[in-house]
């Protein structure tokens, strides 16, 4: 047996959660059909070509002649160096003992880094289980010998994988899963074993689930975002856009912090933000506006009625725009590519349009709760400083909608709009503000061409 050996798992975001895999070792990847499991195994083996190594491929299948060509139409990430080796399933299923000697023997002609045998459970189905297991262990035998890492997947479901022989035998197992979540299809990955990794980091990984996407493109897996501990964190204030509202927060918002603006439609929350980002932008800070339901051309357009030119500042790759329908979009997905912008070109102010048309992708309100917790302490340790937006129900006494949001931003901020004989007025208020104090009255304001205009004559 050679030195075990860390390896990437060549599958996007896999590695941040496993730290990796170890070679030699065996994996059984489990779950129904359709969950993605024959794609996060050719991409795995994909990428690992296209670093070098040798992988092989062994499906089992009820087509075996063109079997390559079509998975290379089915998988057009399939990198032409994958070695594969189909196999007849009804042959495996009647004689396994040959399909033992047939997959023995193609190990060992191309000595492989990574196989994969796709999928393990049809093998000997015809068995009792005492003969089962004993092929099991001459399998197991076999695969530990070529020293390869070796990637198995068994249409199990979870209820069914701990009495699977081949479950006892691997050193990991991940089972994904689907279901239905708002208005997508959730892809569930939950590790349930893993050995050979650190035992901090196994604690982590099967205390989660997390997010993956199965498209023609591949499999990519979403990490939760990493809430790193900070020695200490700023007090340094900086300027809103507005300057009648620093007057409110008694010298401007406090730089990471996180300010939750809750109003109905035609209050002017958008128009806040768009300030908040071009007030950044002018003092050389990077930013990032993201948004749901409005188009970024169609948000340059309006910003620029309002005084706020983006388009010399998209030009110049600071100011940077994510914009995703929440129909189409996981949050943990979401979350990464904030994350992904964030530290890429070091941006200082975020913008988040709409959080409600991200609220609708979560049935579960506590895994909301978590999510918004995650991400706006994210923001606070990477010094970020957020805007986000949400709806606020007239009909309800003003209810803030985003009532969990309300609760882990550092500052909510309401605006409404009032009807006194056939006149709009508007007011806004500071309903808290964390480590700053802030006025404690509503405040009248008007929205004109040039932004949001705070009546703030006296401040209390």
């Amino acid at each position: 047996m050679s030195e075990v050996q860390n390896l990437s798992c060549c599958i996007d975001g896999l590695d941040d959660i496993l730290g990796g895999f170890r070679k030699p070792s065996i994996i059984l990847i489990a779950g129904t059909a359709g969950v993605g499991k024959t794609t996060m195994a050719l991409q795995m083996l994909s990428n690992a070509a296209k670093k070098g190594e040798k992988t092989l491929y062994i499906p089992l299948t009820t087509e075996t002649t063109g079997k390559e060509e079509r998975l290379h139409s089915i998988y057009p990430f399939l990198d032409d160096n994958v070695m594969v080796y189909p196999i007849s399933r009804p042959a495996a299923e009647k004689d396994p003992l040959s399909t033992l000697i047939d997959i023995g023997n193609v190990i060992t002609s191309e000595n492989p880094d990574r196989l994969v045998i796709d999928p393990i459970t049809p093998i000997g189905f015809g068995f009792v289980e005492q003969e089962r297991r004993r092929f099991f262990y001459t399998l197991d035998s076999m695969l530990k010998e070529s020293n390869a890492f070796v990637m198995l997947t068994g249409e199990l479901l979870e209820d069914q994988i701990h009495g699977n022989v081949a479950s006892h035998l691997t050193d990991g197992i991940i089972y994904l899963s689907k279901e239905n979540s708002g208005y997508h299809t959730a892809h569930k990955l939950r590790v349930l074993k893993m050995l050979g990794i650190e035992p901090e980091s196994r604690a982590k990984c099967t205390a989660r689930e997390y997010s993956y996407d199965v498209s023609s493109g591949g499999f990519t897996a979403y990490p939760r975002l990493i809430v790193e501990s900070v020695d200490s964190l700023t007090e340094t204030k900086i300027k809103s856009g507005n300057e009648n509202f620093d007057l409110m927060l008694h010298g401007g918002m406090i730089a990471g912090n996180s300010v939750l603006i809750a109003g109905e439609p035609g209050t002017g929350k958008s128009i806040f933000g768009w300030h908040f980002l071009i007030e950044g932008l002018k003092n050389g800070e990077n930013s990032i506006l993201v948004t749901y339901n409005e188009l970024p051309q169609q948000i340059i357009r309006e910003a620029g009625k309002f005084g706020c030119d983006m388009q010399k500042y998209v030009d110049s790759g600071t100011l940077k725009f994510i914009h995703a329908n929440p129909e189409d979009i996981h949050p943990d997905e979401h979350a990464t590519r904030i994350k992904e912008l964030v530290e890429s070109m070091g941006a200082t102010r975020l913008f988040v349009d709409g959080l409600i048309n991200l609220e609708i992708t979560f049935p579960d309100i506590i895994k909301l709760r978590g999510y918004l917790q995650r991400l706006t302490s994210y923001l606070k340790t990477k010094g970020v400083t957020s805007v986000i937006t949400t709806e606020m129900s007239s009909q309800e006494n003003d209810r803030i909608m985003s009532k969990d949001a309300s609760f882990i931003v550092d500052t909510v901020v309401t605006v409404r709009q009032v009807v006194y004989s056939n006149e709009v007025k508007r007011y806004i208020r500071i309903i808290k503000c964390k480590g700053s104090k802030h006025a404690l009255n509503m405040r009248e304001y008007a929205i004109s061409d040039t932004g949001i205009e705070i009546n703030c004559d006296v401040i209390h």
